[in-house]
């Protein structure tokens, strides 16, 4: 009976978990490039232990368009890089780049880009007469008829585990990482991938989770109950 107690006990803290995790999904419905994140699972390890989880979906999110030339977008497999506070590279799908004082291509919270040769400044091509700055799909960034630099774009192998970093951006760890392929993805300029949550599959969920939760709570009540009852017995 204690064991049930335990394992009712022990459900109820998997569904608080994923109650605090769809109502994150919830609260970035508006935040461009994020990734939906999949409530917890438990798994077994090789040990026999019991140990918690949780995924992210790396679905493609609607492509919505924005014409403002610096706005990016992936279609496809791979991530922008950008440097880190700390000098470390960041992934992120979230797209809304501009220049900073010093010319150099950065994020909506003044990371610098990197594209395959390195931080991209932009400043000087922007002092030539055809300062029209135009993105092609596979990245190439192009002022007038001059090439700046290619956005550099990363595929990770297994982008479903990456560690969360600020805003929508992941921490590459450990994770091995290539150059995308060419063809594996498309850089649209003018767009944004918004987020891949959707808000009556994270309502629906949240439903059926505070269900299961409260059955959960009846099961203990139960169980504690029965409890009582057999420690009174046994005084007589």
């Amino acid at each position: 009976m204690i064991k049930g107690i335990y394992t009712a006990g022990r459900s109820l803290e998997h569904r608080i978990k994923n109650i605090d995790v769809i109502a994150n999904n919830l609260a970035n419905l508006g935040t461009t490039g994020y990734k939906r994140e999949v409530p917890f699972t438990e798994i077994l390890n090789s040990y026999g232990e019991v140990s918690i989880r949780k995924v992210t979906s790396q679905l493609q999110g609607d492509i919505l368009q924005t014409s403002n030339p610096l706005d990016l977008a992936i279609s496809g497999d791979g991530f922008f890089v950008v440097k880190g506070e700390d000098g470390q590279k960041e992934l992120t799908r979230d797209g809304r780049f501009k220049l900073n004082d010093e010319g150099f291509l950065v994020n909506a919270n003044g990371l610098k880009v990197i594209g395959q040769n390195g931080e991209i400044s932009i400043e000087e091509s922007l002092l030539a007469k055809d300062s029209v700055i135009s993105i092609n799909k596979g990245g190439e960034i192009k002022i007038g008829e001059h090439t700046v630099d290619t956005l550099l774009v990363l595929k990770v192998e297994d982008d479903e585990n990456l560690m969360r970093g600020g805003g929508s951006n992941f921490l590459m760890g450990e994770q091995e990482s290539r150059a995308a392929e060419e063809g594996s993805y498309q850089i649209s300029q003018g767009f944004l991938e918004e987020s891949n949550s959707n808000p009556i599959l994270e309502m629906e969920s949240m439903i059926s989770i505070n269900k299961e939760y409260e059955t959960a709570q009846k099961v203990i009540a139960a169980l504690d109950s029965s409890l009582g009852h057999a420690n009174e017995i046994g005084k007589v």
